[in-house]
């Protein structure tokens, strides 16, 4: 698929999930957890700004780390006065760059494949010296992969009741 079908998909995108109706009232900013998350708030990171930047120079979207910083919590949808969506739209656009094959700044499971989280959050989650390899083991794995591996686990331990 080439750039200018992106950058149609991404316009739509932007229209259906409302962002053009942001009134900048700075909500979304004041509430983003990207502060304490990462330790510091750049605009250009948050739903907000990825969206400008899309509107003014979507050229190098695929190249761009910024869109992968949202934690996707949904704080600034819920406080939008407008009814814009940022969280939806971060996670199809994102959606939308690994359906193209950019996976540069995203994780995935360990058993099947799928799209876990960025890999900006993922890192984060496992610096704590104490628990961090630990999580990090937990989270590498998709819930539907660590389902299956706990009844396989189940049914070896269980012990098989004959009919009567």
């Amino acid at each position: 698929m080439q750039l200018t079908d992106i950058k149609i998909e991404i316009k739509q995108c932007i229209l259906k999930n409302n962002l053009n109706s942001c009134l900048e009232c700075g909500k979304c900013s004041a509430v983003c957890p990207m502060l304490d998350f990462y330790g510091e708030y750049v605009y250009l990171r948050s739903p907000r700004g990825v969206v400008e930047r899309l509107s003014l120079a979507p050229d190098d979207i695929e190249e761009e780390e910024a869109l992968w910083y949202c934690l996707t919590c949904q704080e600034c949808t819920f406080f939008c006065p407008s009814g814009v969506e940022f969280q939806t739209f971060m996670m199809e656009l994102r959606e939308l760059l690994l359906e193209r094959g950019h996976k540069k700044y995203a994780v995935f499971c360990h058993d099947c494949g799928e799209y876990l989280m960025p890999k900006k959050e993922f890192e984060y989650l496992q610096k704590n010296p104490d628990k961090g390899k630990l999580l990090g083991d937990l989270l590498a794995v998709c819930p539907r992969c660590k389902k299956t591996g706990y009844a396989e686990a189940l049914h070896r331990v269980t012990p098989i009741y004959k009919r009567v």
